[in-house]
C-alpha cells in the first residue's frame, strides 16, 4: 500500500470524534455524601433539592437551559400571589377576559377551561384552573390584567412576560427567560435548578399554593375537571406525600414536571425536564424523590 494513505484511518477517527454530539453531563450527587443507591434517569435535565435548606441532593445537567412548557405558569402564579401579599388584589378580585383570552380558552389544541368575555372570573377560580387543569387562557387573563390590557392578539401576554415575568426572574436570581404567560412558546427557558429554586421560594412565601396544587379534581362553574398531575394521591403514578406542583408538555419541551412531597418533617422538590414519555417523566421524578428522602433520613 502506498505510505501516503497510512494516515487516513487515524484522520477519519479524529474527524468522527470531533463531530460527535457532546453528551449531557453525568448525574452528580452534589452534597458530598455517599450515594445511597444509583439511579438512571431518562430526561435531559433534573434536580432534587432539600426544601428546608435548598441544598442540591442530586442533579443531572441542573444548569442546562431547557423549555419549561406549562411549568412557565409557576412564575405567573408566583407573581399573582406576590401581588396579593402586597395588597394589590385578593383571591376574590375579579379578572376580566379579553377576546384573545376567550378565543384561546376554546382552542382544541391547548389545555383549558372555557372562558367568556361577558362575566369576570375570580383570582381563586383562575388559580384553581391553572393548578389542576393547566388552563392556558387563565394564565393569559392574569398576565393581561397585570399590564392593564385587553386585546385581540397576544401582545399584552407578551408584554407581561417581557416586563414583569423577566423582572421577577432577575430579582430572584433565576437563570430563566419568559416569552409568554402560559408556556406555549418555545421561547421560554429555565434551568432545572432555577425551576426548583422558584418552586421552593413559592412554597415558603405562599404555602397556600399547596391547597391548589394538591387538588385532584376541580369544579369549574359546574364542570368537573381532573388534574394533570399523575403523582397526586389516587392517580396512576401516585407518590406518597405528594401535594403538587406543576406538569408541562410541548413538542419543544418534551414531558416535564416539577413535583414536591413531604415525608414526616422532611420535604423535597424534584424537577424533571424533557423526558421522552409521560410514564418516564413520573418514573424519573419518583426516583429523584426516593433518592432525596434516602439522604435526608440517612
Amino acid at each position: 500500500m502506498n505510505k501516503r494513505w497510512y494516515w487516513l484511518p487515524a484522520a477519519l477517527l479524529l474527524l468522527f470524534v470531533a463531530c460527535e454530539k457532546q453528551p449531557i453531563p453525568p448525574i452528580n450527587n452534589e452534597n458530598g455524601t455517599n450515594p445511597p443507591f444509583s439511579i438512571t434517569l431518562n430526561c435531559q435535565g433534573a434536580v432534587v433539592i432539600d426544601y428546608d435548606t435548598g441544598d442540591v441532593l442530586y442533579s443531572m445537567a441542573p444548569d442546562f437551559q431547557l423549555v419549561p412548557a406549562s411549568m412557565t405558569k409557576v412564575m405567573t402564579m408566583y407573581i399573582t400571589f406576590d401581588h396579593i401579599e402586597k395588597g394589590y388584589l385578593s383571591l376574590d378580585s375579579q379578572i376580566p377576559i379579553s377576546a384573545y383570552a376567550a378565543s384561546r380558552s376554546v382552542n382544541p389544541g391547548e389545555s383549558n377551561v372555557p372562558l367568556t368575555e361577558t362575566p369576570t372570573y375570580s383570582v381563586d377560580e383562575l388559580i384553581g384552573a391553572l393548578c389542576v387543569v393547566s388552563g392556558n387562557a387563565c394564565a393569559v387573563a392574569l398576565g393581561e390584567y397585570f399590564v392593564g390590557g385587553l386585546g385581540t392578539t397576544q401582545a399584552y401576554e407578551k408584554q407581561f412576560a417581557k416586563e414583569v415575568m423577566n423582572h421577577y426572574a432577575d430579582s430572584l436570581g433565576l437563570d430563566a427567560h419568559f416569552d409568554d404567560a402560559s408556556g406555549l412558546s418555545s421561547g421560554n427557558y429555565i434551568t432545572p435548578l432555577s425551576m426548583a429554586k422558584l418552586t421552593r421560594d413559592f412554597i415558603r412565601r405562599f404555602p397556600i399554593i399547596l391547597e391548589y396544587t394538591s387538588k385532584t379534581k376541580l369544579n369549574f362553574r359546574g364542570t368537573i375537571y381532573g388534574t394533570t398531575n399523575g403523582m397526586l394521591p389516587g392517580m396512576s403514578y401516585a407518590y406518597s406525600g405528594c401535594d403538587g406542583f406543576k406538569t408541562g408538555y410541548t413538542t419543544a419541551a418534551g414531558l416535564c414536571i416539577t413535583t414536591t412531597a413531604k415525608m414526616g418533617t422532611k420535604r423535597v422538590i424534584a424537577v424533571v425536564m424533557k423526558a421522552p414519555t409521560s410514564a418516564l417523566r413520573y418514573k424519573d421524578a419518583s426516583s429523584l424523590m426516593d433518592y432525596g428522602f434516602s439522604l435526608l433520613f440517612d
